[in-house]
Order: structure tokens, then sequence, then C-alpha cells
């Protein structure tokens, strides 16, 4: 298994990577569903916030004492592969590759589109990029025809932009962080400066700790979702036994502070009702009234950036992930998921085989709300398909720091705070995303699907020599 990619991205871009794709989208229209959990508390919100930031804290911790040993191609791939063996290194992998990277890229299309939308005013069923057009159906928005011709458009743009400017990309992906972060920490400073957080945080709140709490765990592991992308491309990061770590070590630490201050802001300046009934219109209504008109265009087109840093992001780490199963021949045609073009330095049937998947993806969103909303189709009735993925992710994660903390005890390998503190609080953070997931009502349909396709992954595995 030879990388045939050059090594291209140094510490500031890594950590940009993880950054700019965890702080995207989640944490904009993610606030109401969280509020709904906790009955509209505020500090139970953040307490939800702290648990779920310290178990990404520890995970990375946990993940950089791997990354440290290995820097193959892969990421999880390879750190499944050294704790616990092949083929749930290949699990892992499929799994990303079919379940978790697709959804993701497709629902964060269609938020950028959402919010590009409300920036240039575009919210009537009959406007598509501008121009008003007789005759379109009346759906409600966000999920007008515009918005989902803008969510296609942003996907075809940015697989093409990674694709043949990987570098750009890069930057591209350090810009769209600095934005957001300035953005997220000016909302968040001038809401607890000028809003009212002494009242609206009330810490008798947590005596009413309970299933919603942990139920608010699965928006919030959304909100932090993403930090996982940065090892799926160490191959192509410039000394990544010392730049990864460090990365996966002060990223979540950032987020962590700016999701808090954030979430607190806005709660203390509109009231938790007021963010629950204005659901993703809220972060909108906080700008307009602080900044006025002229600073609501400013924070809204930070919104967007922001966004779509995710999504470039997604899709700069997804692009990697069929190739690096390829170059372990795991799968069909690995011949062509590993070839490199070498004038892009990008595997070019690896970044069109996931475009096609990410597509599928945005079929299937279409299907669970203007399906549902308009055309009435059951089947797909209460699905959320970008929290499909979620709490599998984090069994998988499980496993991962598992595999440490065995490789530890058994072998004796590294210190026992690196290897068996880290992990443990990497497992507990981990456990309770995963148990607000089973609070879900659709968890087992979820798990039913995840499993099938997974189950599938091993039979389209070709047989090894």
């Amino acid at each position: 298994m030879e990388n045939t990619q050059k090594r291209k991205f140094g510490l500031l871009t890594t950590v940009a990577m993880i950054v700019g794709i965890v702080i995207g989208s989640g944490i904009f229209f993610k606030t109401d569903n969280i509020l709904a959990a906790v009955d509209g508390s505020v500090s139970l919100g953040v307490l939800a916030f702290i648990v779920g930031g310290v178990g990404i804290v520890f995970g990375g911790l946990t993940i950089a004492v791997l990354a440290k040993r290995d820097e193959n191609v892969g990421g999880l791939i390879t750190y499944c592969e050294m704790t616990w063996g092949k083929t749930l290194g290949y699990l892992a992998g499929w799994f990303q590759t079919t379940l978790y990277y697709p959804p993701l890229v497709a629902v964060i299309a269609w938020v950028s589109a959402m919010y590009a939308s409300m920036l240039f005013g575009w919210s009537d069923s009959s406007i598509v990029l501008g121009f008003k057009i007789e005759g379109l159906p009346a759906w409600p928005f966000p999920f007008t025809v515009g918005v989902w011709v803008i969510s296609l458009l942003a996907m075809i743009f940015f697989f093409v932009f990674n694709a043949f400017q990987t570098k750009l990309a890069g930057k591209f992906q350090s810009a769209a962080m600095i934005t957001k972060v300035a953005a997220l920490i000016v909302l968040g400073i001038t809401g607890i400066a000028f809003g009212d957080p002494v009242s609206t945080i009330k810490f008798a709140d947590w005596g009413m700790l309970g299933g919603g709490f942990f139920l608010a765990l699965v928006p919030i592991a959304y909100a932090y979702d993403g930090w996982q992308v940065a090892p799926s491309v160490a191959h192509e990061i410039k000394n990544p036994k010392r730049n990864l770590p460090l990365a996966l070590t002060f990223a979540p630490l950032m987020i962590m502070g700016i999701y808090v201050a954030y979430f607190i802001g806005i709660n203390a300046v509109l009231g938790p009702q007021t963010v629950l009934e204005l659901g993703d219109g809220a972060v909108s209504v906080f700008a307009q009234q602080f900044f006025g008109a002229i600073g609501y265009k400013i924070v809204l087109t930070a919104v967007v950036i922001s966004v779509l840093g995710t999504l470039n992001g997604l899709i700069l780490g997804y692009i990697r992930l069929p190739y690096a199963l390829g170059l372990r021949n795991e799968l069909p045609l690995s011949k062509q998921f590993s070839q490199v073009d070498p004038k892009t330095d990008i595997p070019m049937f690896s970044a069109l085989f996931t475009f096609m998947l990410s597509f599928f993806w945005l079929l299937l969103h279409f299907a669970t709300t203007v399906g549902v909303i308009v055309f009435g189709w059951k089947i797909f009735s209460g699905v959320s398909v970008d929290e499909l993925s979620i709490v599998l992710i984090y069994i998988f994660m499980v496993t991962i720091y598992l595999g440490v903390i065995k490789d530890f005890l058994v072998k004796k390998v590294g210190s026992w705070i690196q290897n068996l503190v880290f992990p443990l609080l990497a497992v507990i953070g981990a456990l309770t995303a995963i148990y607000g997931g089973f609070l879900s009502p659709m968890v087992a349909t979820y798990l039913i699907i995840c499993l099938l396709v997974i189950l599938a992954g091993l039979f389209v595995r070709p047989k090894q020599a």
C-alpha cells in the first residue's frame, strides 16, 4: 500500500480543517433542537455542550496517540486496523464512504443554500438564483426549487474545486475558519455583554437532569461532528506525527469555548423561548437586532462562508476515503480508485464516485423533506438523513478507544495517562452521545439501515489473497 500523494497541508490548514468542518452549520441550525431537548433550559444546554466537548477533546487526544505511531493513508481506517485488524478497518471505511460522509455533504450543501437564499432574499418559491420563474411549485421555504438548485450547484462546485485546486481548497478552508470563528466570537461576546446571561442561566435547572439532557447530546454530537475527518488526510499533512496530534488537541478545546459563548450569547439576547420559536432563523434575527440591516448582511455572509467551509472540508476528506480503500484492494475496481492524477494530485475516480453518492443522498434528503411535507411520502416520515449515522460513528470511535486501552494493558504500549486515562474519558464521552441517540424514536430504523448497508459491504469486499 503505497501513497502517491504529496504532503501539502501544514499545521494551520489541519487545525482549519477540523475547526472549519465542525463549526459550520450545526451550531446555527441545531441550537433550537438542543433547547427543545432540555425544555428550554440554557444551563442544561451549556452543560451538554461541555460534556460533548470534553468527549471530543479526549477523543482527539486518543486519536493523537495513534497518529504518532502511524501516518498511513486512511485515517480511522488505519486506526481500526491498528487496534482490531483489517476487517474492522474495512468496515469503518465502507461505513464512512456509504453512510457517514455523503448524507453530511448533502445536508450541508442544502443548509448553505438555505442561508444563501436568506442572504440574497430568494425565499420566494418562484425565485431561482434571483430570477423569477412562473409556474414553479409553491413548496415552503427552505424547501423551494431555488434552494435545491443552489444545493446541487454548491455540491458540484466544491467537488470540482477539491478535484482540480486542492491547495486552493486548503487555503479556502483556512480563510473560512477565520471568518466563522470571528463571527461566532463577535456574536457570543456581544450577546453576553449586552444581553442578560445571569438570569438566563439558572443552575437550579441541573436538578432536572434526565432523558432530555442526554437527548440533547445527539444534536450536540452533530454540532461537534467532523473532527474525525482530519486523520483521513494524514498522508498529505506535513510532519503528521507532530502536526496532527497538535491539531487534534487544540481544535476541540477552541471549538467548545466558541460554542458555549455563542449559545449563552444568543439566549441571553433573544431568550430561549424566542430561539425555539425562530428555529434556524434565530441567528439572523440576533444579528439584525444588534447590527442593523448592514450588520445583518455581514453576519449572514459570515454564516454562509462558515457553512461552505464545512462543505469544503467534508468533501476534501471524503474524496480520499475510497482512495484509501482502493490502495488496500478492499473495493471492486480498486485499481481505478487508487489511481492519482499526476496533474491534480487527486484520485479522480474516487472523486467522481463520492460525488455520485452525495447526489443520491441529496435526493434522499429531498424525499424526507419535500416528499413528506408536500407529497405525503409516509415511508420517509421522521427520517433525518443527517443524524442517520451519528450514533454509529461514535460506536466505531469507542472500538478504537478500547483498542488503545487493550494495547496498553496487553502489550504495555505507551504511558498510562495517554493510553488508559485519555481513552477511558473518551469512551465515557462517546457513550453519552450513543445513549442519547438510543433515546431517539427512529434509532431502531437508523441502526437497521446502517447494519444492513455495513453487512452488504462484506459481500462487496473482494476476496483477500
